[in-house]
């Protein structure tokens, strides 16, 4: 079953991840993007390895490339997801202050 694909966007309208994704070489941009696709039509792509969870509602999806690209998600119902936080992943330990990103912005669609 297919899964509606939502992108944080900030009050100025803003859309980080995307812009993120943009600033990327065009073949990370396609795998990236890529990927995506996958992840909202086939549920395979939301189970592990491509996917863990992180906290009570935080998720991560992982994507490696040639680098490893890990975007923050939370459900915002049963079939929709909102896309937080996008980074590269350099340490094999979550960054917190990636993790307090993500959780600040779902917080935005819990009031």
């Amino acid at each position: 079953m297919a899964i509606n694909i939502r992108y944080h966007e900030s009050n100025s309208g803003k859309i980080f991840i995307k812009d993120y994704i943009d600033l990327l070489d065009e073949k990370t941009q396609y795998e990236i993007y890529s990927f995506l696709l996958k992840f909202k039509n086939d549920y395979r792509f939301r189970q592990s390895p491509y996917c863990k969870k992180i906290n009570k509602d935080i998720f991560e999806i992982r994507i490696k490339i040639k680098d490893c690209y890990r975007i923050l998600y939370a459900f915002l119902y049963k079939d929709t997801v909102i896309l937080l936080h996008i980074f590269k992943k350099k340490t094999n330990k979550m960054p917190k202050k990636d993790l307090k990103l993500a959780i600040n912005r779902l917080k935005l669609y819990e009031q």
